[in-house]
């Protein structure tokens, strides 16, 4: 399963295109703080916490926030937004202007391609949920690195391809209580990770 381009660079024009007609031209080709009005520019990565309103909603947050700020030595909280309610313009913005998204699996990791060069995003996963590699996919044809945090104990067990789809749409339709520390741990090496980007990236 997963995306597929005809050209390796078809996401790329899929990103220009939608961003110019959204008048968005002088952001397209951003990274590392290119804009040189926000944290990046000092070195420290945009982190931000996609949450979701209905199921699959990660609890606690805003304490994750907290953490988030503590453990990294952040000199601002990472702020938690809900893009369910916002016109396509508004998301394309947000997303074009994150470094690190932590976020439940869910439709909002379909604006993969808005992310900024150097950027990652952190999929947080239900337990007996399959992964699919729909989002990995789309994230390596985006440029964008992709990780994972399972809520489970171990992903190939726990999941069965010969369950009923009812039973599948149960797995997905959870509220996501995920460990925070795990939470702060895949941050932080995403953060070493879009660090070594920019350097490589000058």
């Amino acid at each position: 399963g997963g995306y597929r381009m005809v050209h390796e660079d078809d996401m790329y024009h899929v990103k220009r295109l939608t961003m110019s007609a959204l008048g968005m031209e002088n952001i397209i080709d951003q990274a590392c703080g290119s804009t040189a009005s926000h944290a990046a520019s000092r070195g420290i990565p945009r982190i931000v916490i996609g949450n979701r309103n209905g199921t699959r909603r990660l609890l606690g947050a805003h304490r994750i926030s907290e953490l988030l700020q503590d453990e990294l030595e952040l000199p601002y909280r990472p702020p938690v937004f809900l893009l369910e309610k916002t016109k396509l313009d508004q998301q394309v913005h947000a997303l074009s202007n994150i470094d690190i998204l932590l976020t439940p699996h869910g439709a909002m990791l379909t604006l993969t391609p808005f992310l900024p060069r150097c950027s990652s995003v952190i999929e947080v996963v239900p337990r007996s949920y399959p992964l699919g590699g729909y989002f990995s996919t789309l994230a390596a044809l985006s440029g964008v690195n992709h990780s994972f945090v399972y809520l489970g104990a171990d992903i190939q067990k726990e999941y069965d391809p010969a369950i009923s789809v009812h039973s599948q749409l149960k797995a997905r339709d959870v509220m996501l209580c995920a460990p925070a520390q795990a939470l702060v741990e895949a941050v932080r090496i995403q953060v070493n990770q879009w660090r070594r980007c920019c350097e490589f990236a000058g």
